[in-house]
C-alpha cells in the first residue's frame, strides 16, 4: 500500500508484486485494488466544459484538527486556498484545475486537495468549480467546524486565495492582466506600446473591497464571483503571488532585457558582459547550500529557469556577482529591487521596513523606466508597488507564495497513470492515499516547529530549523551570537566546533549598514575555535566567493 501511494506504481506492476508475495502468504488478495480500497463515493459533477470531483474541504480539515487536538488545544484555523491549471503534457489537450488547500495557523499542514476539474479546456465558468468549496466555507464560517471526537467547535477563517495573475482574474471574474484595466490593485489605465500592454508610472486610486463589490471601474469586471458571497476582503484576500510576479515575472524580465541590450550593444552592455555573468553563475554552483532544490543555471538557460532559480539569483547571487560587472545604472536599479524583496521576505524585518521599501520600490520603477523605457512597464513590473499591503496582511513575502502548491502539482501529475479520465484518476489516488493515512493514523502535517537536534557525528550533520548544518562546504556557514563563521566538527551531543571570521565588515553601507540585517564581507577565518551549542546558532548562511573576500548572506528560511 505504501509503495502504491508513495511511488505511484501502476496497478499492473503492483499486481505482479502482490502475486509474488502470495507464494509466501496465500491469503493475500489477487489484486491490489482490494488493498487500496479505491474510493467509489467521489461522484463526478458535470459542468459546462468538463467534469469536477469534489473531495471535500471539511473532511480534509477534520483530518488535521483531530490529529492536532491530541497534542495541543486551539480554537481557530486559518486557511489558504489555491486554484491553478495543470497541463498533462505538451501533446495533450487535457487540462486539470485542482482546488488545493493548506492550513497556515495554528500550525502548517501539508497541501491537500479539495477538488479537481478535468477537461479539454479550462473551466468556462469558475463559479461552477468553486461553488462546493465556497458552500463549505460559508457553513464553517457561520457555525464552526465540529470535531465530534473532541466535542469542540473550531472557528475557520479563509485568509488568502493564492493564484497567479491569469487564474486570479478568472476566479474573481475580472479582465485579464494584459487588459487595459488589468491591474488588480489600482485603477490605472494601461496603454499598448510596442505590442505590449504597459502601465505608466504614477500614483493612482487604490481599489478597495467596497469599490470592487460595487464594480466602480466597470471595465475591470466581467461578472460576479461566488467569493463575493463570503465575508472576505476581495482585494487583500487575493494577494499578489511573489513566485509568479517577482521571481518568474520581474527577475526573468530584467535578465531578458540585459541580454537584449548586450546583443544591441546598448547601455554599455555587450556579449562579453553576458559571458562574464555566466562564468560567475557557474562558479556559484559549488557554494550553493543543499537548502536550494535547484542550482542556478547560466543565462543561456534563462527561458527554462524555474522559480526557485529566479529566487536564488534575485535574493542571493545577483546582488553580489553583478557588482562591477553590470553597468552602474543597471546594477543600482537591480540591487534596489533585490534588497527590497530580501527585506520583505525577512522574517524579522518585513514589518519594520514597509514604508522605506515602498519608497525604494517607487524609485526602482522610475529608474527602471529610465533604463529600459516605458514600453517595458508591463503588468508584473507595475505591480511591484502593491505587495507591501499583502506583506502587512499576511506576513513575509514567501509566506503567501505559490511554491508549496506548485510542488504539489507535480504529485498530482505523477498520480495519473494513463490519459483516460485524468481528473477521476487524480481524485481516486488522493482518496486512496488519505484512506491509507487514516487507517495507520499517520500525522500528515508539516513539521513547522524549529528543529533543534538530531546530530550525527559520523555523517557530520545536525538538523537545524528545517535545514541541515554540516561540517563541510557549502553547508557549514553560520552566524553564532551575531558573529559569522564556519562549523568544522559536529559531536553527537550537539556541540559544534566553531571557527569565527576575524574581519567581518559591511558589504554595503547604503541605504543602511549591511551588518544590520546579518550580511557580512569576510576574508580571514580564525585558526582558533570554540565549542558552541546548536541553540547558539542564529541562522545558516550562504557564502558567495568574490575576488578577495566572501559575502555571507543569511538564508531567510532559517531566520526566526
Amino acid at each position: 500500500m505504501h509503495l502504491m501511494t508513495s511511488t505511484y506504481l501502476s496497478i499492473r506492476d503492483a499486481d505482479r508484486v502482490l502475486n509474488e508475495f502470495r507464494l509466501i502468504v496465500p491469503d493475500l488478495p489477487t489484486s491490489i485494488r482490494s488493498i487500496l480500497r479505491t474510493c467509489t463515493s467521489v461522484q463526478p459533477k458535470s459542468i459546462s466544459s468538463g467534469v469536477y470531483y469534489h473531495l471535500g474541504l471539511k473532511t480534509n480539515l477534520l483530518r488535521y484538527v483531530e490529529l492536532w487536538l491530541c497534542t495541543c488545544d486551539f480554537d481557530s484555523l486559518q486557511l489558504y486556498i489555491n486554484v491553478d491549471g495543470l497541463s498533462m503534457s505538451r501533446s495533450s489537450s487535457q487540462h486539470l484545475w485542482p482546488v488545493l488547500g493548506r492550513i497556515v495557523a495554528p500550525r502548517l499542514s501539508d497541501v491537500f486537495m479539495i477538488g479537481i476539474y478535468g477537461g479539454n479546456t479550462k473551466p468556462a465558468q469558475f463559479n461552477e468549480i468553486s461553488a462546493d468549496t465556497i458552500s463549505e466555507i460559508k457553513e464553517m464560517t457561520e457555525t464552526g467546524l465540529l470535531s465530534v471526537r473532541f466535542n469542540k467547535y473550531i472557528a475557520i477563517k479563509l485568509s488568502a486565495v493564492i493564484c497567479d495573475a491569469p487564474a486570479r482574474s478568472d476566479v474573481r471574474y475580472t479582465v485579464n492582466h494584459n487588459g487595459k484595466a488589468g491591474c488588480d490593485r489600482c485603477v490605472v489605465n494601461g496603454r499598448r506600446l510596442d505590442g505590449k500592454m504597459t502601465f505608466p508610472n504614477g500614483e493612482y486610486t487604490l481599489r478597495t473591497d467596497d469599490s470592487f463589490r460595487n464594480q466602480t471601474q466597470y471595465i475591470h469586471h466581467k461578472g460576479h464571483s461566488l467569493f463575493e458571497s463570503l465575508s472576505i476582503d476581495m482585494i487583500l484576500t487575493f494577494p499578489l503571488d511573489p513566485m509568479h510576479m517577482v521571481y518568474l515575472g520581474v527577475t526573468k524580465k530584467l535578465v531578458t532585457l540585459w541580454i537584449e541590450l548586450g546583443h544591441k550593444r546598448l547601455k554599455n552592455m555587450n556579449s562579453c558582459v553576458i559571458r562574464t555573468i555566466n562564468k560567475l553563475i557557474s562558479r556559484c554552483v559549488e557554494s550553493t547550500p543543499s537548502d536550494f532544490p535547484r542550482k542556478c543555471r547560466t543565462l543561456d538557460y534563462l527561458s527554462v529557469w524555474k522559480a526557485s532559480e529566479c529566487r536564488l539569483f534575485l535574493l542571493y547571487l545577483g546582488p553580489v556577482i553583478l557588482q562591477n560587472i553590470l553597468p552602474e545604472s543597471l546594477y543600482i536599479n537591480f540591487k534596489c529591487l533585490a534588497l527590497s524583496m530580501y527585506l520583505l521576505a525577512h522574517p524579522k524585518f518585513y514589518n519594520r521596513v514597509t514604508e522605506s521599501v515602498r519608497m525604494d520600490l517607487r524609485n526602482f520603477l522610475r529608474e527602471y523606466e529610465w533604463c529600459y523605457g516605458c514600453e517595458n512597464l508591463v503588468y508584473n513590473v507595475h505591480s511591484l508597488q502593491h505587495p507591501l499591503d499583502d506583506v502587512l496582511a499576511h506576513g513575509p513575502l514567501d509566506s503567501f507564495s505559490a511554491f508549496p502548491f506548485e510542488s504539489y502539482m507535480r504529485q498530482i501529475k505523477q498520480s495519473v497513470r494513463s490519459g483516460y479520465s485524468v481528473a477521476k484518476q487524480a481524485a481516486q489516488r488522493y482518496a486512496e492515499q488519505m484512506s491509507f493515512c487514516d487507517r495507520l493514523q499517520v500525522d500528515i502535517s508539516t513539521n513547522d516547529n524549529p528543529v533543534i537536534g538530531m546530530a550525527d557525528s559520523r555523517k557530520q550533520v545536525i538538523m537545524f530549523r528545517n535545514s541541515q548544518i554540516k561540517s563541510f562546504h557549502p553547508d557549514n556557514v553560520v552566524v553564532v551570537k551575531g558573529k559569522p563563521g564556519l562549523i568544522t566538527d559536529i559531536q553527537d551531543s550537539g556541540l559544534l566546533r566553531f571557527r569565527q571570521f576575524t574581519d567581518p565588515q559591511n558589504y554595503f553601507t547604503d541605504p543602511f549598514p549591511s551588518t544590520d540585517i546579518g550580511i557580512f564581507k569576510c576574508s580571514v577565518v580564525s585558526s582558533a575555535y570554540s565549542w558552541v551549542s546548536i541553540r547558539d546558532v542564529d541562522c545558516k548562511c550562504m557564502s558567495i566567493n568574490c575576488v578577495n573576500h566572501l559575502v555571507i548572506v543569511p538564508l531567510l528560511h532559517t531566520v526566526i
